[in-house]
């Protein structure tokens, strides 16, 4: 989408994008969220807050970055912004995200353009780690690129599910001697015999697998996958499925650059 007028721009209950726009005389141009509530949100007094979780997920062979926003203040609602790379102005609007300190929303109602709100810019750092991941992998079509929002989204919805799958957590370490138990026994559920040996416990986590996310499935082909393993609670990849490069295996987990797996945290199994 090119450069939107806030003031003009008409959105439908629920719908929330993203898009460059003009902030002011002599202001750079900067992305925005764009979005529309469905259950009505006020400003109330101006005690709005808002909290932002961001994702990486690879569904098929698309590289899908999602963005969420969830308001809390009067009411509580959220919005899922996804970002395609390889749209018209992709490659700009990710530059934009990477580099602009703040982040301005707007919301919207019947009549248009209802209020802003101006905040710290929490995906700067998601952004500026994204670009090597697209080099890597070939193109695709904006129709690919819907369709595979379609099918993650009739996999994941509802937003509550999208919100809490994502939730940013610290990239887990390569487990230490004191962190990690051999003894698979000691997980109280069924584990297929070829995962034992990717078996860890750790202390923080729970029993996990350790496996190579999708995204980086062609660097562990291509090198040591041993470089590329990450902890990731047993239901979790169970649910997943996996796949084998080189004897280790490969799950469809999505990973934040900078922050590592994204979970549910009900998976989490002590």
């Amino acid at each position: 989408m090119d450069l939107v007028n806030p003031d003009q721009l008409q959105l439908v209950p629920g719908e929330s994008i993203e898009a460059m726009f003009s902030p002011g005389p002599d202001r750079p141009d900067q992305v925005g969220l764009f979005v529309r509530s469905v259950s009505g949100i006020s400003r109330g007094n101006g005690d709005l807050g808002i909290l932002q979780r961001a994702s990486l997920i690879q569904f098929n062979d698309v590289l899908l970055v999602l963005t969420m926003v969830k308001v809390y203040g009067p009411a509580d609602e959220m919005f899922d912004i996804w970002w395609n790379y390889h749209s018209s102005r992709g490659t700009e609007h990710f530059k934009r995200m990477a580099e602009q300190e703040r982040l301005t929303v707007h919301f919207y109602s019947d009549a248009g353009k209802d209020f802003t709100v101006d905040t710290e810019n929490g995906f700067q750092r998601f952004f500026s780690n994204l670009k090597k991941h697209f080099e890597k992998v070939p193109s695709w079509t904006e129709v690919e690129f819907d369709r595979a929002v379609r099918g993650f989204c009739a996999q994941a919805y509802p937003k509550e599910n999208l919100w809490e799958m994502i939730e940013i957590r610290q990239e887990g370490q390569q487990p230490s001697a004191e962190d990690k138990l051999a003894d698979t026994e000691l997980y109280f559920n069924t584990l297929p015999d070829e995962l034992r040996p990717f078996y860890v416990y750790l202390p923080d986590k729970g029993h996990c697998v350790r496996i190579v996310p999708s995204t980086f499935e062609q660097e562990a082909s291509e090198g040591n996958p041993e470089d590329y393993l990450h902890p990731a609670p047993v239901k979790t990849v169970l649910r997943c499925g996996i796949r084998w490069t080189k004897g280790y295996p490969v799950a469809p987990i999505p990973f934040i650059p900078g922050h590592g797996l994204a979970v549910p945290p009900d998976d989490q199994e002590f």
